[in-house]
């Protein structure tokens, strides 16, 4: 690997297979939880942006002076730019969260099997990473 990031092996037992599927676990409730933050942002700016539109539509109805008037439509435009990007983080984090539980049921299929039968052994097995070929 390369200096920035160490070597897999370097880990130890935290790649081990429990720990993996922990941090896979961990990583996908993190993406799920930010979704959810994401989707309240992105709802929130949008009610904000829709009543800065309809401020900006009284204050016109009562004559105010009409830079005030574009001041407040160019604070609904910020908060729909908000309300976009909410959207925007909202899909990503949808995305890791998806993936993150693909990878996950597919380190169960792949490794589940040799997990199991490495836990029901009596005898000692080699660290992760001791067969990996260089």
């Amino acid at each position: 690997m390369g200096e920035i990031t160490p070597a897999a092996e370097s880990e130890g037992a935290a790649n081990g297979y429990t720990a993996l599927a922990a941090k896979l676990q961990a990583m996908q409730q993190a993406a799920d939880a930010l979704l959810e933050q994401a989707e309240q942002v992105a709802s929130r700016m949008r009610r904000n942006a829709n009543a800065a539109v309809t401020l900006a539509d009284l204050c016109a109805a009562a004559e105010v002076d009409p830079r005030h008037v574009a001041v407040i439509g160019d604070v609904s435009l910020a908060f729909g730019r908000v309300a976009g990007g909410g959207r925007q983080v909202a899909a990503a984090s949808e995305a890791v969260s998806e993936a993150a539980g693909h990878l996950r049921a597919q380190h169960r299929v792949e490794y589940g099997g040799i997990h199991a039968a490495a836990a029901a052994s009596r005898a000692r097995q080699a660290k992760p990473g001791f067969y990996r070929q260089t």
